[in-house]
């Protein structure tokens, strides 16, 4: 189907107010913990644990996350996505699994990334480099850098038990949604949107229940299924609504697509309906044929 590429105030009054409320909230005192950062020669380092091995990586707030080939052994090769803050280049990559990474206490699992050559960079900055620590891991690791006291600020937000308990609700409900789309049951995935849902993404836009139900209905014709994975990370409740933050992966027969998004969710009649999604790309990879 076509997908209108006309920006349009995505929900005006419906989904506005809902981020108003939540920037606000956002600007509630928080407390945090900070991580001394390293320099290789004027460049920002911080040291990692990746599989409880300590790990230096340049931080890079205008890239994706990757890592060196030299400091990580195995992966299968592909053809992956190298985005920076100006272009996107096409590289070919080792992509690797990582089973835990970990900065300070905050930590996150089963991730998968680019590994590439940094032998150049490591020689010009004259220590080692095992990989850049990018936007999308330090979103995912709740991490901002001050670059003027050289620390990697670790943010520890407080939660009540009614928005941890509105926090577990929504994500049992995307559990149910990524089940209806592996199963392709259109019928169950449809009661998953709201009627006012809205979808942004490089691609262009979605609105509206229906249109998101014949988007999706693409996959459900493949043989084998296409096969959706979701990690919500940094969420946040106000009144009847969370905003997540979420990776994808999409695997299907010819190709493989993760990336990254933000997700607001409604409760309404005692059910959790997805409001809005906003997503980007990071990786995507044709599957070559047998």
């Amino acid at each position: 189907m076509h997908i209108r590429r006309s920006l349009l105030a995505i929900a005006s009054v419906g989904l506005i107010f809902p981020l108003a409320a939540l920037s606000g909230a956002a600007q509630a005192p928080t407390a945090a913990t900070e991580v001394p950062m390293q320099r290789c020669d004027r460049l920002p380092v911080v040291i990692l644990q990746v599989d409880k091995e300590e790990k230096r990586f340049l931080v890079d707030t205008a890239a994706t996350s990757f890592l060196n080939a030299k400091s990580f052994i195995g992966g299968h090769a592909k053809e992956v996505q190298i985005h920076s803050w100006n272009e996107t280049t096409i590289l070919h990559a080792s992509d690797i699994s990582i089973g835990e990474l970990s900065l300070g206490s905050h930590v996150i699992r089963n991730v998968e990334l680019p590994a590439i050559d940094l032998t150049a960079i490591s020689k010009a900055c004259g220590g080692q480099l095992d990989g850049i620590l990018g936007v999308d891991l330090l979103e995912q690791l709740e991490v901002t850098i001050d670059l003027e006291r050289s620390v990697a600020r670790l943010s520890v937000a407080p939660r009540n038990f009614s928005e941890l308990t509105l926090i577990a609700e929504m994500e049992k409900a995307i559990v149910f949604c990524s089940t209806a789309f592996n199963n392709a049951d259109a019928e169950r995935l449809a009661a998953c949107f709201d009627p006012e849902f809205a979808l942004s993404s490089p691609r262009g836009e979605l609105h509206g229940r229906d249109q998101a139900v014949n988007y999706f209905q693409q996959y459900f014709s493949l043989t084998p299924r296409a096969h959706l994975s979701m990690k919500m990370s940094d969420q946040r409740a106000v009144g009847e609504l969370v905003w997540s933050l979420y990776d994808y992966t999409i695997e299907t027969p010819s190709k493989h697509t993760s990336g990254r998004g933000m997700m607001l969710c409604r409760k309404s009649e005692n059910r959790w309906h997805i409001l809005s999604m906003h997503e980007s790309p990071i990786v995507t990879a044709v599957i070559p044929k047998p």
